[in-house]
């Protein structure tokens, strides 16, 4: 065993005024852990997350959710292939780290021929990256004041409108780092926000929803949020019932989001050309260079997107690049995990760690006034995936769900339940509007969703939309 560096646990402490730890402070400790393994170390990577969240329901606090989390994962190496052991832990002390590393080299023993990764040799060098602006002190500071200084005013907004209010404050700060044996060294750091609003009538029969996510807390606007759930919720008083069936909709961007969550999963490479996703093509392959949307729609992945970014690495550092996924309607481009590249001779990539869909100019204002027929919802609730090889999904209107007749908005409906493939209206777009980040709320992650973290989300910016044909299957007890 190599000898462990003497680092004080006091030392890994963050700094006044950051919750999370230092680039410095990230490399020492994963110094030390990869010092105590006994056994060839391929990675070790190291997640310092802090988080502030508030849970409301019923007019006034139900709850927190903080957290002040270490998430350890190492990879042993054997030959070309390495397999991996994670952990999560708050403790950062000796004794704690050998306990940890020894379960990880047991766990990691057991798994031989248990989902190995072919790590080639020639690969195992440092990539080069653009660094990316995430972190905003602006956010930081508010994980501290946030909560005594906008809960009550957004409890307030709505009670003095004669309304019952539920949400979500969240504030979160993330630094990650990798260390390879073979110097290999990256380092990331982020900060995120969301508030969500729900406003509800005393009947208990009409609601509305309002949620702003930013990475930047100086672009948080919490009355704007409030006012807008409280405007909706009075709208959607005394909702009446229409009938179910395939019906033109527009669809907020909130309501586009909750769909298209499940979106960046079906362009994995090795699951598309083993026919397991939309973008797969009989029996094997993929539609690489076919129209899979609208021709106007575009998507992608940048890093360095101010509203969408992500860690501009991924695995032994290797570089996560700006991409485009599809241009024009067309499928330009799927996600090579570094086997897989290998084997295929493609440029490896990462799953989009969000996505940017693009293509239109419309206001939800025009969209209304060019709809003759049709449902206007303000988002999607309960949404899950019911078959990846068709992304199809179902889940009920929520908050807000409105008829629109000639033009104009007549009425608050009862909400309906759906069942719908983005691929299905994608391809039946009508008008189509300016993208914007989109909230989500405190919701736990799917099953079928990539990831570690239920919140935040992965970010998803997406424009409003007006389609035809969307499936609203059946009348839906929800409100």
């Amino acid at each position: 065993m190599l000898h462990s560096p003497q680092i004080s646990t006091s030392s890994l402490r963050p700094p006044a005024g950051r919750p999370v730890m230092t680039r410095e402070q990230l490399t020492a400790l994963a110094k030390r852990i990869m010092a105590m393994a006994s056994t060839d170390v391929l990675e070790v990577k190291v997640s310092h997350v802090a988080r502030v969240i508030t849970i409301l329901a019923n007019g006034q606090v139900l709850g927190s959710d903080d957290g002040d989390d270490v998430s350890i994962r190492v990879a042993m190496i054997s030959g070309d292939y390495s397999r991996q052991a994670a952990i999560n832990l708050n403790q950062i002390d000796d004794t704690t780290l050998r306990a940890m590393i020894q379960w990880c080299e047991a766990e990691v023993r057991s798994r031989i021929g248990y989902r190995e990764r072919l790590i080639p040799a020639q690969q195992r060098v440092q990539d080069t990256y653009l660094p990316v602006h995430l972190w905003h002190d602006a956010t930081v500071g508010a994980m501290a004041t946030a909560r005594s200084d906008v809960v009550p005013e957004l409890l307030a907004t709505v009670s003095r409108a004669g309304l019952t209010a539920a949400g979500f404050l969240g504030l979160m700060a993330r630094a990650d780092a990798v260390m390879t044996n073979d110097g290999i060294f990256a380092f990331h750091e982020e900060t995120d926000s969301e508030i969500t609003v729900t406003a509800r009538t005393p009947d208990g029969k009409g609601s509305g929803w309002g949620g702003q996510a930013v990475r930047n807390w100086d672009q948080m606007r919490p009355p704007d949020v409030a006012a807008r759930a409280v405007d909706v919720a009075k709208r959607a008083a005394n909702p009446v019932a229409l009938e179910p069936g395939r019906r033109t909709a527009i669809l907020s961007p909130a309501a586009v989001a909750q769909v298209l969550r499940f979106l960046a999963d079906q362009f994995d490479a090795l699951g598309t050309d083993t026919g397991t996703t939309a973008f797969s093509k009989a029996p094997r392959g993929n539609k690489l260079g076919q129209r899979v949307v609208d021709a106007r729609i575009n998507m992608r992945s940048d890093p360095a997107d101010p509203e969408g970014g992500f860690c501009p690495w991924f695995d032994l550092g290797l570089a996560n690049s700006n991409m485009s996924w599809v241009e024009h309607g067309v499928l330009k481009n799927l996600a090579y995990y570094l086997g897989y590249a290998m084997a295929r001779g493609k440029p490896y990539s990462e799953i989009p760690l969000s996505i940017r869909v693009s293509g239109g100019s419309a206001s939800v204002d025009q969209m209304i006034a060019n709809c003759a027929d049709g449902v206007y919802v303000n988002r999607f609730s309960g949404v899950d995936l019911i078959d990846r090889s068709t992304c199809l999904t179902t889940g009920v209107t929520r908050d807000g769900c409105f008829y629109v007749k000639d033009g104009k908005i007549s009425k608050a409906i009862k909400n309906f339940r759906f069942l719908e493939s983005p691929f299905f209206f994608l391809n039946k777009i009508e008008m189509l509007g300016v993208p914007e980040r989109a909230a989500f709320g405190f919701t736990p992650k799917s099953l079928y969703e990539s990831g570690i973290d239920a919140w935040p989300r992965r970010p998803i910016i997406v424009p409003p939309m007006m389609v035809r044909d969307f499936n609203f299957n059946a009348i839906a007890d929800a409100v």
